[in-house]
């Protein structure tokens, strides 16, 4: 059996984007130094970037002055950066002739990215529109934040922490969840949480998404993608968002589909829950910066499969020698 053949029975590979929380200054930096395809796609969309929000995303996301442990949260910057890195990904791992995949997963912003791989838009097209609604988001709903939360997801319900102020906005598994908020409040939690020794990470976001805090932004979200028209996408996109009555009711990618996935809270564990039942031996390969969406996936996961979840871009800069490690481990996943 060829190599190609047995490349060809790796179905289905599935390919996942994060969304906001996940990004870091010099995310990629190691692929932009050193690899053509990635440095080919970040330039190119840097242009269409730098024309919509004044200045490049690539001199910014890595000038050598901003360290990984600085906060990358400004959302006009943070948009376009996790567009780019994530789309860039995709694109060089084609042109390393790694299989195609058979489904896109996308959480939130990574939905986006996922949709513009499979076509339903043009990449620039989509791009401007992502810069669109940094800007929309930014003037209408800032002073927001999110808190990931370790701990059983049902606490959420019984933990007076939790009792007012804060929402619901995703489940990764059983035990992580994200609470959305205006930021005073959400400081508060994370100090009662703090008190009570449960682990938690304020997310880098400054706007509270998925949440009730951004209906502001509704109105002129409609009016603004009123016109815009998609595509049928060419490759299956597998969305995290919390149904609201389902596609059926709603066309798939129209602006009230993607209303739906920035405000409904991101439903991780039981899309995946969903997929997994009827695609028992998939493939994952995390496209996203940090490598969270394969942490989530293997702990929805037995440990059995855990082999079948791979990351690629962590913050640790091993990105080109996880990309040959992954061309090794594919033909052996057969």
């Amino acid at each position: 059996m060829t190599e190609d053949t047995r490349a060809e029975q790796l179905k289905p590979i599935v390919w996942m984007f994060s969304g906001q929380g996940a990004q870091y200054f010099q995310m990629g930096s190691a692929l932009y130094n050193t690899n053509e395809a990635f440095r080919f796609w970040m330039d190119r969309l840097d242009q269409v970037a730098a024309n919509y929000v004044g200045q490049s995303i690539v001199e910014m996301l890595y000038d050598e002055k901003q360290s990984l442990s600085q906060p990358f949260e400004q959302i006009l910057y943070t948009h376009p950066a996790l567009f780019m890195v994530q789309y860039s990904l995709a694109q060089t791992l084609l042109a390393e002739n790694l299989p195609a995949p058979d489904y896109l997963f996308g959480a939130s912003l990574g939905e986006f990215v996922a949709a513009a791989l499979a076509d339903v838009a043009d990449v620039e097209v989509m791009l401007f529109d992502i810069i669109k609604q940094a800007r929309l988001f930014d003037s209408h709903c800032s002073g927001g934040a999110m808190l990931a939360v370790i701990d059983d997801v049902d606490t959420f319900q019984t933990n007076p922490a939790f009792s007012d102020g804060c929402e619901l906005a995703g489940v990764n598994f059983d035990r992580c969840f994200v609470v959305s908020g205006f930021r005073s409040k959400i400081l508060q939690i994370a100090g009662q949480l703090r008190r009570q020794d449960i682990p938690h990470q304020l997310l880098p976001v400054s706007v509270a998404f998925h949440s009730s805090l951004v209906e502001a932004a509704k109105d002129t979200f409609s009016t603004m993608f009123a016109g815009s028209v998609y595509r049928s996408a060419k490759i299956p996109v597998v969305s995290c968002a919390a149904s609201t009555g389902g596609d059926e009711v709603e066309e798939r990618f129209s602006p009230a589909y993607w209303w739906r996935v920035i405000r409904q809270p991101i439903e991780f564990r039981q899309a995946l829950a969903e997929f997994q039942r009827n695609n028992p031996q998939a493939v994952y390969l995390d496209i996203g910066p940090s490598g969270n969406m394969a942490t989530f996936t293997k702990y929805n996961l037995p440990a059995s499969l855990h082999n079948r979840v791979m990351p690629i871009m962590t913050p640790f800069g091993n990105d080109n020698e996880n990309i040959k490690a992954i061309r090794g481990r594919l033909p052996m996943l057969a």
